[in-house]
């Protein structure tokens, strides 16, 4: 199968600029996604926040958060 080197149409101008916004703004994404790590924004705690009582956990700054963790079933004992 012969192909016709007019078909050949070079890249355009505006076409190449399109490639280059479209590089730089995927190397800048992926630069800024890499710097910001896990966890998003974090903030500090305000300095007249509640410390937490002996005993209490929850609403207050040094609470505990509550996880729900799920574990294999116990196995048959063995006769």
């Amino acid at each position: 199968m012969k192909t016709d080197p007019d078909q050949f149409r070079p890249v355009t101008w505006r076409r190449r600029l399109l490639l280059l916004a479209l590089g730089v703004a995927t190397a800048v994404t992926i630069v800024t996604t890499l710097l910001a790590g896990p966890g998003g924004v974090r903030t500090r705690p305000p300095a007249d926040a509640p410390r937490c009582a002996p005993g209490q956990t929850t609403a207050c700054v040094g609470g505990t958060a509550n996880l729900i963790v799920v574990t294999p079933p116990a196995s048959a004992a063995r006769p």
